[in-house]
């Protein structure tokens, strides 16, 4: 049996080499968390390097980037008229954000949040840009120039987009100036009738898109088919319309997002999940078709101002739209490339539009 004074000796013992080596306590302790640091940091960082980490080191969730660089021309289509080029830049980052109290108030804003913010330009031009006036009972010359805010919202097999697009239109977008240097560094012609645009009016619109998705035929990590059907619409000065259709891919380890936009519709869509089983370095493949009915109340590029007398034309209330695309990538890039059909969008137009798009997109 162990005796009180045995303890007392051993306690003696103790505080005697405590007080010999009076940091020793604290130097076992940075010891223990310096092995701690070498046994599984770099374990980890491996880890990084094929794979996502969904948490930071405080345990919450990590917050991936996405920045990508979105070019539409009727350049693909072998025209300069009607939709003639859209440009976007866009940012945007998925995991907790500013916009949360938003989300939480909305219906459907529990879910993978995204939220992304782009810089869009896009112009519109009449079928005959070498007349000066141009021809009054064609498409008017008009540039816009936007900001977007859009809260993106995905579960498992939904998708909910809202989008705040604010902005110019008119001779502020500085779309008379862009075209002219292209067309200065490509040696085409200038289009003459830039001086009849519509007049500068600042635009205020709201966007919404629901998507939800169907997996037809196998599985998404292998060779698979995936349906898409889309309705939405948009609310504001600039375009009062909805739309409903959807697309169908066919894929090679088909990314796991919510399909492929326009600069015309949601701008950019969120990045996909990255799975953190497969090596982020892993090929992926799609092809896709789809079409979309809109139905326009307003458009101003063909409607003209709002406020002011302007060059204006009968729109048609009933524009189809389809298109065609692939898309290649890893879980850090993408790029997708896509041919657009635009129905007719005014009285008297001869043809339809046709433009192709071309999206680059990385992911960190």
């Amino acid at each position: 049996m162990i005796t009180q004074k045995a303890i007392n000796e051993s306690e003696n013992v103790t505080r005697s080499k405590v007080n010999r080596h009076g940091g020793s306590r604290h130097i076992r302790a940075a010891a223990v968390a310096l092995s701690g640091a070498l046994a599984v940091q770099p374990q980890r960082w491996a880890v990084a390097s094929d794979h996502v980490i969904e948490a930071d080191e405080s345990g919450a969730p990590k917050c991936e980037w996405a920045v990508s660089v979105r070019w539409e021309n009727d350049i693909f289509g072998g025209s300069d008229k009607f939709y003639t080029d859209g440009i976007a830049l866009g940012v945007s980052h998925t995991g907790p954000s500013w916009l949360d109290p938003v989300a939480d108030r909305l219906p459907w804003g529990e879910g993978r949040r995204t939220v992304g913010y782009d810089l869009a330009q896009g112009m519109f031009t009449p079928s005959e840009t070498d007349i000066d006036p141009p021809d009054p009972d064609d498409r008017p010359y008009a540039g816009i120039l936007a900001l977007g805010l859009t809260l993106h919202v995905e579960k498992e097999r939904s998708y909910h987009g809202l989008k705040l697009v604010t902005g110019v239109i008119g001779s502020g977008s500085l779309a008379e100036e862009t075209q002219d240097t292209v067309h200065s560094l490509i040696g085409d012609d200038k289009s003459q009738g830039w001086d009849y645009q519509l007049h500068n009016e600042p635009i205020l619109n709201l966007a919404y898109e629901y998507r939800h998705k169907f997996q037809l035929a196998g599985d998404r990590k292998h060779w698979s088919v995936q349906a898409l059907p889309l309705a939405g619409g948009w609310l504001g000065n600039m375009l009062i319309q909805g739309q409903a259709g959807g697309l169908v891919r066919f894929s090679c380890n088909m990314p796991d997002d919510s399909g492929p936009t326009l600069v015309r519709g949601m701008g950019f869509m969120p990045p996909p999940r990255r799975d953190e089983v497969r090596p982020s370095s892993e090929w992926g493949y799609s092809v896709y078709a789809g079409s979309v009915a809109n139905l326009v109340l307003r458009d101003i590029t063909l409607d003209g101002n709002t406020f002011r007398d302007s060059p204006s034309v009968d729109k048609e209330y009933l524009v189809p739209s389809a298109g065609v695309g692939m898309s290649v990538g890893t879980q850090r890039f993408r790029v997708s490339l896509s041919f657009i059909f635009w129905g007719k969008e005014f009285k008297d137009q001869e043809e339809y539009s046709k433009f192709g798009s071309l999206a680059v997109s990385y992911f960190f």
